[in-house]
């Protein structure tokens, strides 16, 4: 192979890997210039908070912003303004039209004389029931059965107790002896069912007269989630544990119907439409130790789309079309004050680091303004998103891989073009007799060595002849130099092997026979 060959296979080798990688950056979104960024509308200072919601809650049709903590409960205006506020103590919330008037009332389930529940409407607040037979608050929703509305409460020993809206008991079941970790409404056949977990990794659907449709064991549990992923009708029940265990099970009859182990417990779950395509939906789970993953749900099964990751325990997940695109981008906050923006991509754009933990994200509307509603453990924040994009940039990754590619080629013809390094040869001008016959006795020296080498056969063939020849040649040029300086030479000769003429020492062919001498 030409010398001048090899720099241009080189050359086109690293412009195949600098076109690969241009490609990857440029079809994958990674290189996309897209920017999130978020201004501060205003802010309040709240201690943690536990539940909040941007909702109407006053039925004016402008949305208020509900938040609880360990403390009270309270609702803002879209400009920040406390609207009304009340003191509870070791208390959890729901949302739900309490009255039916089809505006969103709030229930609160707190220590009483006995346990207690509160209804609080348009900033009114009503006692419905006292005195309830059921441990401390953890969990409480307003559930919408097909047979009339309920009030069903969960308590930190995994009882569950349910209670009309006058405040009567209605039934009360068990799921075992842990913490009640998730209570939420699962449709079965577009009929409501209770969707119950504790943390002990009971999981069940429980009809409107307190039975279970099907339960369910599994590793202890941290979150539960029911949502109609593929809107037949039919929800799927999604679970969360606390070794790492995903769950993905079918309201109707509890059968599985995708499970994954994510390596580290699992702190949220959410669905986000990513995709924009409604045929398919999207989850995104977040895990105590920053990894967030992200699944499409095709009724079937799931599939994972893509994994990212914040610095610390995953605390809140909420979706928000921030530009307009049809698709909701998923806002994510974790437990160091991080809140960052991933894409459908999984791109992941950072907001504005808070000073404390992230407890609580929303998105919605306050005023005329649309924003994402951030409480960390010391205060609330309503934060304008917005989103800024270069057209065409996703491409200018290709038009580096092409300069550089142009360059690479440059760098290979001049290797290309470089001449061959001139061989080395003894050169015998304006030397002494003494370094001349010093000079010759070498080469002498070396013939007999390459004949030696032959002879028993170490050099053969071409090597063998042209290492001769050579030799031979600075063995003639030494004699010229010995000539040019003036001094005499003697000249040696050696007998012909075949007809045994006398031949001069440098000679390859006997002019007596014609026997090749280096042959």
């Amino acid at each position: 192979m030409s010398k001048k060959i090899i720099p241009f296979i080189v050359a086109f080798v690293m412009i195949c890997l600098v076109m690969g990688v241009a490609g990857v950056f440029a079809f994958s979104g990674l290189a996309a210039a897209e920017k999130f960024g978020s201004n501060t509308a205003w802010s309040q200072p709240y201690n943690t908070a536990e539940s909040m919601k941007v909702i109407d809650l006053s039925g004016d049709g402008q949305d208020e912003l509900f938040i609880q903590n360990a403390g009270d409960v309270s609702v803002y205006d879209g400009s920040g303004a406390v609207m009304w506020n009340f003191p509870y103590n070791a208390s959890k919330t729901t949302l739900g039209d309490f009255n039916g008037d089809g505006v969103e009332d709030v229930l609160v389930y707190y220590p009483g004389t006995g346990m207690a529940v509160d209804a609080i409407i348009n900033g009114e607040k009503t006692n419905i029931a006292d005195t309830l037979e059921i441990g401390a608050a953890a969990r409480i929703i307003l559930m919408r059965f097909a047979s009339g509305p309920q009030i069903v409460l969960g308590d930190t020993s995994g009882d569950l107790l349910s209670i009309g809206l006058d405040g009567k008991p209605l039934w009360k079941t068990s799921l075992g002896t842990e913490e009640v970790r998730g209570l939420d409404d699962a449709k079965i056949g577009g009929q409501v069912y209770l969707a119950a977990a504790s943390h002990n990794g009971t999981v069940s659907v429980i009809d409107s007269q307190g039975k279970d449709i099907w339960q369910t064991g599994q590793e202890q549990l941290r979150r539960m989630r029911a949502f109609d992923l593929n809107a037949d009708g039919d929800s799927e029940v999604l679970t969360g544990g606390e070794y790492g265990a995903f769950f993905i099970y079918n309201a109707k009859d509890g059968s599985v119907l995708f499970n994954k182990s994510l390596g580290q417990p699992v702190s949220e779950i959410r669905e986000v439409e990513l995709n924009g395509d409604p045929s398919s939906r999207e989850i995104i789970v977040g895990g105590k130790d920053g990894g967030v993953w992200a699944f499409s749900f095709d009724g079937k099964t799931a599939t994972q789309m893509w994994t990212g990751s914040l610095s610390d325990k995953v605390t809140e997940i909420a979706g928000i079309d921030i530009n307009g695109d049809g698709k909701e981008e998923a806002v994510l906050g974790d437990d160091a004050g991080n809140v960052a923006v991933f894409t459908e991509t999984g791109a992941r754009n950072n907001l504005p680091t808070h000073s404390s933990g992230i407890t609580r994200i929303d998105v919605g509307k306050l005023g005329s303004q649309r924003y994402v509603v951030i409480a960390d453990y010391g205060e609330v924040q309503a934060n304008k998103v917005d989103f800024s994009s270069i057209p065409g940039f996703q491409y200018t990754p290709l038009l580096v891989g092409v300069i550089v590619s142009f360059f690479i080629l440059i760098i290979a013809a001049i290797f290309a073009s470089i001449p061959p390094k001139p061989e080395m040869k003894v050169s015998f001008q304006d030397k002494s007799k003494e370094s001349l016959e010093a000079e010759r006795r070498m080469l002498k020296e070396t013939i007999a060595d390459v004949e030696r080498l032959r002879k028993s056969g170490e050099v053969t063939g071409d090597a063998y002849l042209a290492r001769l020849k050579r030799l031979r040649g600075d063995l003639a040029d030494n004699e010229s130099a010995y000539k040019t300086a003036g001094f005499s030479v003697k000249v040696e000769t050696f007998q012909c092997p075949k007809c045994g003429g006398t031949l001069e020492l440098g000679m390859d062919k006997c002019d007596y026979c014609g026997q090749v001498i280096l042959s």
